[in-house]
């Protein structure tokens, strides 16, 4: 019986746990993107990596086991999401034709 609950268990947490290391992949490279303003690293792998991480995070959130894994993940991903958009808009507003 405890078997079934290890094997049931053990898919949303490799889930989870692929979220949160997605999310925090791409803040590596929004960080290196940051530090060295060369922008195509972070643009050849925002869509595959912020799209892991929501994929990810909903098996993770739906076990009652390990919510808090596909919590932080989707967090991860909706700041990454936020944090771009928002920086995006403000250096538009302050330079909108380089």
């Amino acid at each position: 019986m405890e078997l079934g609950n290890v094997k049931q268990v053990k898919f949303p947490a490799i889930a989870g746990w692929i979220s949160i290391l997605s999310g925090l992949f791409m803040l590596l490279l929004f960080n290196i993107n940051m530090l060295t303003n060369y922008s195509m690293v972070i643009l050849d792998y925002f869509i595959i990596f912020i799209g892991t991480g929501f994929i990810f995070a909903w098996p993770a959130i739906f076990s009652k086991n390990v919510r808090f894994l596909g919590l932080w993940g989707l967090g991860i991903s909706v700041f990454l999401l936020l944090f771009i958009f928002v920086i995006t808009f403000l250096g538009w507003i302050i330079n909108p034709f380089p």
